[in-house]
């Protein structure tokens, strides 16, 4: 059975990076390398990556969409903590019915939580 590992996010500074995914979305810092442009945090159900490109962890441009989704049980309570760091913090209610809560981090990355449940 196949699972997820990881999800990666482009970055320009894997320090400034670190600190905004902490403050944001209460994530912390596993393993930080920013000598080889790499950085792992745990708090999700899936390790998340940040990584510079062209540096050994992947070669997409940071800014878009970063092609996943994440997920929360309690967007509104979400919102005030991603206010703080992503003032552009926002909860959608979706055509399809669903609620997604979305923000982009200081590289541009279109970040999305959706509502669980």
């Amino acid at each position: 059975m196949l699972g997820v590992a990881l999800l990666k996010v482009p970055v320009t500074d894997i320090d400034h990076a670190v600190a905004f995914y902490e403050e944001a979305l209460g994530l912390a810092a596993r393993f930080v390398a920013a000598e080889y442009g790499w950085a792992q945090l745990d708090g999700a159900s899936v390790a998340i990556a940040l990584y510079v490109p062209g540096r050994g962890g992947g070669d997409r441009s940071p800014g878009g969409s970063v092609d996943f989704h994440l997920s929360h049980d309690r967007l509104d309570e979400l919102l005030s903590t991603v206010r703080r760091a992503a003032p552009d913090a926002a909860i959608h209610d979706n055509d399809d019915g669903s609620r997604s809560l979305e923000f982009t981090d200081p590289d541009g990355n279109s970040i999305k939580v959706m509502q669980r449940g």
